[in-house]
């Protein structure tokens, strides 16, 4: 408890983005940090209620009335998420109605919920890569 006290006095508190695609198209993903940084806001997390919590970035994928919605957050972590530092969001994300969560991840470094998600990059990379290595072996029955 006196370390987290101490980072708090230090200085070192967390800044995510913070938007919504369903008020700001450049939301979405992917999100161009470079260009549009004077479109988003970037907030300073507020640690947890007499700072028990620990702040964390999320960053939501969901279907809202059929439409996909990208939000970046500031937030506190839910009861399930608070041993994870970078990875999926707990269970307790997931609310019954009209919304349907398509991904959501949590992260504690600055800036961090700008990405697109981890298992779409992957994919892309295995695509390339893939791609790469079936134009090398065509070349070789080409000469």
């Amino acid at each position: 408890m006196s370390n987290e006290f101490f980072m708090y006095l230090t200085g070192s508190a967390l800044r995510c983005w913070v938007c919504s695609s369903n008020v700001n198209v450049m939301c979405n993903d992917p999100m161009n940090t470079t260009d549009h940084q004077a479109a988003f806001h970037v907030r300073t997390c507020d640690p947890g209620p007499y700072g028990s919590s620990k702040p964390i970035c999320r960053k939501i994928v969901k279907r809202e009335y059929g439409e996909r919605v990208v939000i970046r957050q500031c937030s506190t972590p839910y009861h399930d998420e608070m041993d994870v530092t970078d990875g999926q969001c707990g269970n307790s994300i997931t609310q019954p109605g009209r919304d349907v969560i398509e991904s959501c991840h949590i992260c504690s470094t600055d800036l961090c919920n700008s990405a697109t998600n981890a298992s779409a990059m992957r994919l892309l990379y295995f695509g390339a890569i893939l791609l790469l290595a079936f134009t090398f072996h065509q070349s070789k029955y080409i000469l």
